[in-house]
């Protein structure tokens, strides 16, 4: 018993050493990008919970898993967070009738696949330019040959949801530009470029156009591919939250952000 005690013990340490490091290094993080501080006490209760998500969950996630396996797909940035999303779902009874959806970033359609999938009376409109964003032309997170069959790839994997899907090709400014469907919908999910400059756009645009009661989250909150923090989505997201300030409630917050719409300016 002694020497198995011993054994583990250095493993043991390392991982809480680990677990330690990443909390005080997300921390410095959310300090770096400016964030209010219902996100810093939304980060401290999230360990817990995330854990229990991931438990109860876990049966869900690995049956989606398998149906994902069928999709045409280059990689997988969504599927960690299935166990929060489920979450959502069941607690605002997101399965319920006439759920009108917006996605800004729809890349070959994973995330789509999920909402069409799990919202089974949900009508979803997928913003894409299909072009990629900084992080894709640069080739840090895909090559040529993929980028070339993007949009390709998102109407193969969404082919079996066509009469409930919309498709805007362009870029999300077009898309507001366009549209000007004030609280509307009830289900905004905001993906598009991760430069602070337009996820700020995004985000006030499409909080205008969400419903009260609806649900909006925020994908890649913890995301740090551009040099300068300020650059990254946190800080777009961070000063969002603070312009609205008493018109949400932060309900999720792991590596994505989720949000319920408390209030309207226009009283609504």
């Amino acid at each position: 018993m002694a020497n198995n005690r011993a054994k583990t013990t250095p493993n043991t340490f390392r991982k809480y050493a680990s677990g330690f490091k990443n909390r005080v290094g997300a921390i410095l993080f959310l300090a770096n990008t400016h964030a209010p501080f219902e996100v810093f006490s939304s980060y401290i209760k999230r360990v817990v919970e995330r854990r229990a998500l991931r438990r109860k969950y876990q049966a869900q996630k690995a049956g989606f898993e398998s149906i994902k396996s069928k999709l045409k797909l280059s990689n997988d940035w969504f599927s960690e967070n299935i166990p929060f999303w489920l979450s959502m779902i069941d607690e605002y009874d997101l399965r319920r009738a006439n759920i009108r959806a917006l996605e800004i970033g729809s890349w070959e359609g994973l995330s789509s696949y999920f909402i069409l999938s799990q919202m089974p009376n949900a009508q979803l409109t997928c913003v894409d330019t299909w072009e990629g964003a900084d992080e894709h032309k640069d080739g840090t997170f895909a090559d040529t040959a993929t980028l070339s069959q993007i949009e390709q790839t998102f109407d193969t994997n969404l082919s079996p949801f066509k009469p409930r899907l919309t498709k805007y090709k362009g870029t999300s400014f077009s898309f507001f530009n366009d549209n000007n469907h004030r609280c509307y919908y009830d289900f905004i999910y905001v993906d598009g470029s991760h430069h602070c400059d337009d996820v700020i756009i995004d985000a006030m645009k499409s909080f205008e156009m969400l419903k009260v009661g609806g649900i909006m989250v925020f994908d890649d909150y913890f995301w740090d591919y551009y040099p300068k923090a300020i650059d990254n989505p946190a800080a777009a997201i961070n000063l969002f939250l603070r312009a609205k300030k008493g018109a949400y409630k932060i309900i999720r917050f792991y590596y994505q952000i989720a949000i319920i719409k408390t209030a309207d300016r226009y009283g609504q």
